[in-house]
């Protein structure tokens, strides 16, 4: 990989998306250099849990604390009759000193330039943006950031022109859409939600059969030899481009984002620490100028959170018939998600929170920013102080851990287990 040793090499930035405050926290604690999330108002994952405006004020706190960023999305389309909303919003986003505004839409650009705001202007991936034209305007226009179209190749990237003040951010992990970068209106013909508008039922994970028109409630499998029949033909596998962080590094990709802000603790965390780890290493070579191989331990935490199993993109080529999944859209669930460590109380005693079923006297893997850990479960008991054997979801409990010398664990750290189903 060729780079500049006369010029300070900066870090690639490591952004995380972010669906409620429990996760951002997640997300920061275990890496994450920024965070993107938002209100279900104006953002394209009005679905999942989201903020409420005082969240985002303390979440912009507490993320500024701890030496982190923090983008809102606000890359909906804007309907007429939101504008003045739009603006009053983008006027609260100011106040509470936000690091940027994540948009697709040229009323919010007009709007954020009228308004004066201090928070930069990141284009989304929503606008596909694929040729440096379109990326001279974005920059005449005060934007200062440009996330290219998911359906640029990694040829196409590495042909643009450096524009001076833009930096180029590009999807490496995450959810493919079946169509050009969202523009799909399956969601909204069969179930009345607007993808554009946040709200995509994901019609293209379901299944579906072929019906002829004098053959009313024949249905006829689209794909032979699929148990059952039917055919999940418009389900793409999952973007996973850790192998080509150096080839999109030295093209011109400075920050890196992460899909996922319907997704839970678990994957926020694990995805997190393994692009996290994966960067430093990079970072090491780029000084050492020495080779980056991601090592073992990262594709084995990509591999063990909830995937659709795992593509480049369109980064070395078109989507082929080999990327899709024609036969389930289920996800690969290695791991389930038992409980977050909440507090340390003593040397080998811990506050947590439960999120599935979760018994004492049983060993878990215990996962922290150092490593992941086999952790055996001493004893369990109430915040009253009652021993307890099993505990059930959203309970908070104190356990005592036997036969571990690590590091001691800290807020945020996960404990899981391996699924059984």
């Amino acid at each position: 990989m060729q780079t500049n040793n006369d010029k300070i090499l900066k870090k690639p930035e490591l952004v995380v998306g972010a669906g409620d405050m429990e996760k951002l926290m997640v997300a920061a604690h275990f890496g994450a250099d920024s965070i993107y999330c938002g209100l279900s108002d104006f953002s394209l994952r009005a679905k999942c849990k989201n903020f409420t405006r005082e969240q985002l004020a303390l979440a912009a706190k507490y993320l500024h604390a701890h030496g982190k960023k923090i983008y809102i999305t606000v890359n909906s389309i804007i309907h007429e009759n939101r504008l003045s909303e739009l603006d009053e919003y983008l006027e609260f986003l100011n106040f509470i000193e936000v690091d940027a505004v994540i948009f697709s839409d040229m009323a919010v650009l007009m709007s954020a330039k009228k308004l004066a705001i201090k928070p930069a202007l990141h284009l989304s991936t929503q606008a596909s943006t694929a040729n440096s034209r379109a990326l001279e305007f974005y920059r005449s226009q005060g934007v200062a950031r440009v996330n290219l179209a998911r359906e640029c190749s990694l040829a196409e990237i590495k042909s643009f022109p450096k524009i001076e003040g833009l930096l180029l951010e590009a999807f490496i992990h995450g959810a493919m859409c079946v169509s050009y970068s969202g523009r799909c209106l399956l969601s909204n013909y069969l179930a009345s939600r607007g993808a554009n508008d946040g709200a995509c039922a994901q019609a293209c994970r379901w299944k579906y059969y072929l019906v002829e028109e004098k053959r009313a409630g024949e249905y006829m499998p689209v794909v032979e030899n699929f148990e059952g029949g039917g055919a999940y033909i418009f389900n793409s596998r999952d973007l996973m481009a850790l192998d080509l962080l150096a080839d999109l590094y030295s093209a011109g990709v400075s920050a890196f984002k992460i899909e996922g802000r319907i997704k839970g603790p678990h994957y926020v965390a694990l995805v997190t620490l393994a692009y996290r780890k994966a960067f430093d290493m990079f970072y090491d070579s780029l000084i050492s100028r020495g080779e980056f191989t991601p090592a073992a331990e990262i594709s084995a935490m990509l591999a063990s959170v909830s995937n659709r199993g795992y593509i480049k993109g369109f980064y070395l080529n078109k989507i082929g018939p080999g990327d899709h999944n024609y036969a389930s859209s289920e996800y690969n669930k290695t791991y389930r998600l038992v409980a977050i460590i909440k507090e340390r109380i003593s040397s080998d005693e811990y506050l947590i929170e439960i999120k599935n079923n979760f018994s004492a006297g049983k060993t878990y893997e215990f996962v922290s920013r150092s490593g992941i850990f086999d952790v055996e479960i001493a004893m369990m008991r109430t915040l009253e102080g009652d021993l307890k054997s099993k505990a059930a979801n959203q309970n908070q409990v104190v356990i005592t851990i036997s036969r571990y010398t690590g590091a001691p664990f800290e807020e945020y750290d996960l404990i899981r287990e391996l699924n059984s189903n």
